[in-house]
């Protein structure tokens, strides 16, 4: 399946790129969020559960990243909430990203 070139978040952008099976065997990953270059890099041909699960993780780490919110000081309710709101601003700003769930998560 086909990645989605970048991610916008906020006034941010991250780059999509894939890893080789070698490369992510090595690494022993599946996908990783690299802060220096605000790229998402994600292993190919991987199942589509499994794609669609890494690259909600690694968005998460890009949103962790780029808030500087600490999670641990949120409790339950705040961890969720910010959660909710931060995913919520991710999907308004990358429509395309609801496609890609769609694809993922088709029989």
């Amino acid at each position: 399946m086909r990645l989605i070139e970048e991610i916008r978040y906020r006034n941010y952008k991250a780059k999509v790129v894939k890893l080789t099976r070698k490369q992510a065997e090595k690494g022993n990953m599946y996908g990783c969020y690299y802060p220096d270059t605000q790229t998402i890099a994600i292993q190919e041909k991987l199942p589509k559960f499994t794609l669609l699960d890494t690259m909600l993780h690694e968005i998460g780490h890009f949103i962790a990243h780029k808030s500087k919110i600490r999670l641990a000081n949120l409790g339950e309710e705040g961890i969720t909430s910010f959660i909710g709101s931060e995913f919520a601003k991710i999907f308004t700003q990358n429509p395309q990203l609801i496609s890609f769930i769609k694809k993922c998560t088709k029989p």
